[in-house]
């Protein structure tokens, strides 16, 4: 029989665990004091990946206004904001002819102690290296390891030399500055197998260079994704996340997190709304304060009639990648 047959009751009983723990968790449906606050500085990237909704996406490509963008930061971090990322919903930050000049701006406020944000790093050799490990704290880099040709197929661009370049510049100097600068590397999902990556010249070097354990993480690639609520085909080897039960039962992303759109709406949800323009929009940072939207009457009122009439938001209803 097969093995993944014997184990899925195990499986199940262990998800019907968590699931069920995390309701009763206790905080579960409280909000944080203050959101863990991401910013979309810009919306514009090269790369098509496979499971990205950036070649439907029809908003305007563009960057966010810069004195909306202060006045947000500012807002925040004098309403006690402690938490701050570039991360976006498409786009990437490297992309961003102004991002060190924001990078600056966010680090003059002493309580924000770390910043970083998702990327390809493809255009890291842009940036100013010493300035940019002494502005940012983190970064979290998408590639894959086995090759231009490989890389090609799943970023839709051929940029693999400069992203695999600029990975081995960051780590170098990272270690030759012993920087606590974290990198973390999440390899994404191919249709080679673990011994094709892992024996790869260049995942070799960039293990090497990595300090050890991009073993594990090829091991652990999901071959799941969201489809971003159906905008997307994703190819054969990649399969849709199960659509989780959701029922009175908000995503927890409600109670901790807001999203600034680069087009200066600001979202409940910093994942799949692509058009930033779903029901989960809560205001403008060109009209409304950060604060006051977080604890305004709009989101509770999202939070509550999810929970106690099960009106689950449009944009939640088919979202995979719902936190429970």
């Amino acid at each position: 029989m097969d093995s993944r047959v014997l184990h899925f009751p195990a499986k199940l009983a262990a998800f019907v665990g968590r699931y069920v723990a995390r309701y009763f968790e206790k905080g579960r449906f409280t909000p944080t004091p203050t959101p863990y606050l991401s910013i979309e500085t810009t919306n514009i990237c090269n790369s098509d990946c496979v499971f990205c909704a950036n070649s439907v996406m029809k908003r305007k490509k563009g960057y966010i206004d810069d004195g909306d963008f202060e006045a947000a930061v500012e807002d925040f971090a004098k309403n006690g904001g402690t938490k701050i990322d570039f991360n976006v919903t498409i786009g990437d930050p490297l992309l961003d002819k102004r991002l060190m000049q924001r990078a600056r701006y966010v680090r003059q406020f002493p309580q924000f102690k770390t910043l970083g944000f998702v990327t390809t790093l493809q255009w890291l050799h842009k940036k100013d290296l010493d300035e940019f490990l002494e502005l940012f704290t983190w970064v979290s880099v998408s590639i894959t390891l086995s090759g231009r040709d490989s890389y090609r197929k799943f970023f839709g661009v051929d940029k693999y030399n400069d992203a695999l370049s600029n990975l081995k510049m960051l780590l170098k100097a990272v270690h030759e500055r012993k920087s606590s600068f974290e990198v973390v590397i999440s390899i994404k999902p191919t249709p080679e197998s673990v011994q094709e990556i892992c024996s790869h010249p260049d995942f070799i070097e960039i293990n090497e260079l990595y300090g050890g354990g991009l073993e594990a993480e090829v091991r652990e690639r999901a071959f799941y994704a969201d489809d971003w609520l159906g905008a997307v085909k994703l190819p054969d080897y990649i399969k849709r996340r199960p659509l989780y039960p959701r029922a009175f039962r908000p995503c927890s992303i409600l109670y901790g997190k807001l999203m600034v759109f680069s087009n200066g709406k600001v979202s409940a949800c910093s994942c799949r709304d692509f058009e930033a323009s779903g029901d989960l929009i809560i205001g403008d940072i060109r009209t409304d304060k950060i604060m006051d939207l977080w604890r305004g009457d709009r989101l509770k009122a999202i939070r509550k009639d999810w929970r106690l009439r099960n009106k689950v938001p449009d944009t939640c209803r088919s979202c995979r990648h719902y936190v429970y």
